[in-house]
């Protein structure tokens, strides 16, 4: 009987263990840095779960007990820009970092990990949609250059970047459906596709995820920020915000409600939004008297260069703002800002009515909200 009591406490001990995750690590030319592991959020650190310095023998661990349910984390060396994101999961995961000397003044860390089941469909799945973004990359830049030295017109440049978009996503929703039951998957969706994509098209791929998936917690995530994005669109109402004014002030969103408000989101290192703000000025001096109410919304970070400019250029007299923190500017967030120039019409009741208009759309469209010829 004693003996069989001897044998059954290992297994009760082993049955009550909570799921652990352990990442052993090896970094030879690392001995003394500082690794970092974190939690990510939308590819942002959201807490810093531990961090270790790398031992005499060039080895780091870190381990801990299961979070529940897979999540995003990130390694990175403390003093560097190098890091690696992944998933963990509960699981022994190795990592192995290099150092690759490419100046004498500049040198790289590369990370090279065992990926487990759910992390090696997301790796896979990031590294096809760069490869893939580089192509559509490419092949708009020849088109938009074509159409710059008049061997395509303007409507054929239009039919031209809306299929390459078209077939960009249906080629991704076609290479999602093969994982359709996989974190990696989920957070493909949640990281690239809600950045860059359109919604009606985010929550296609959504949808065409397991039930397990999409009934997950961390899935609850990625509805909340779906339905904060839908107040960015068209039909939306997004929330206010405020942020420092020109003169010095405060200029919040709600302040304009009950006017007629164009927003147009740009930056002195943007070249796109310098060669579109002629146009908005034109459209201030012809609107503004008819009540027209035009707020520029800096993504700059050096507030001289914002400055000088705006003292350069001074044409430019409609409202202008900037929180000096470019993407993490608060207005970036409530308007689903990924991209700039960016364009946003707002109604007297705060509802965005055109995003991203130019030219004549974007006349004709001011001209019905105001109800003027």
């Amino acid at each position: 009987m004693k003996n069989i009591l001897i044998f059954l406490l290992p297994l009760l001990f082993s049955c009550n263990q909570k799921p652990t995750y352990t990442i052993n690590g090896v970094f030879k030319e690392g001995i003394g840095k500082k690794i970092v592991l974190s939690e990510l959020s939308n590819l942002r650190i959201l807490r810093i779960i531990d961090s270790v310095n790398v031992d005499a023998n060039g080895k780091f661990t870190f381990t801990g007990d299961s979070f529940g349910e897979i999540k995003e984390a990130r390694l990175s060396i403390v003093g560097t820009r190098f890091r690696e994101d992944f998933i963990i999961e509960d699981t022994v995961i190795n990592v192995n970092i290099q150092e690759k000397v490419i100046t004498e003044k500049y040198t790289k860390y590369l990370f090279d990990l065992d990926r487990g089941k759910e992390d090696a469909i997301y790796a896979k799945l990031k590294s096809n949609y760069k490869k893939r973004r580089t192509v559509w990359g490419g092949a708009t830049n020849r088109v938009v250059k074509a159409n710059a030295a008049g061997e395509l017109s303007n409507e054929n440049l239009v039919k031209t970047r809306a299929k390459l978009d078209t077939d960009f996503i249906d080629e991704t929703l076609n290479i999602l459906s093969n994982y359709p039951d996989s974190y990696g998957t989920y957070f493909y969706i949640k990281n690239y596709m809600l950045r860059f994509d359109s919604l009606p098209f985010v929550e296609k791929a959504f949808n065409n995820l397991s039930e397990r998936i999409k009934n997950s917690s961390e899935a609850t995530v990625f509805k909340s920020e779906v339905e904060e994005i839908k107040r960015s669109y068209v039909g939306g109402t997004p929330h206010d915000f405020s942020i420092p004014s020109l003169d010095g002030g405060e200029v919040s969103l709600y302040q304009y409600r009950g006017k007629v408000l164009l927003i147009d989101c740009w930056a002195t290192w943007c070249g796109p939004c310098i060669k579109a703000m002629p146009h908005i000025g034109e459209v201030y001096k012809k609107f503004h008297p008819k009540g027209l109410e035009v707020l520029g919304i800096s993504y700059d970070r050096d507030e001289n260069k914002w400055r000088n400019f705006l003292k350069k250029n001074e044409y430019v007299v409609w409202d202008q703002a900037s929180s000096l923190k470019e993407w993490s500017c608060p207005s970036a967030k409530v308007f689903a800002v990924n991209t700039i120039p960016a364009t946003i019409l707002i109604d007297k009741n705060g509802v965005i009515v055109a995003r991203d208009l130019k030219g004549e759309e974007l006349e004709a469209k001011i001209k019905e909200i105001l109800l003027v010829e």
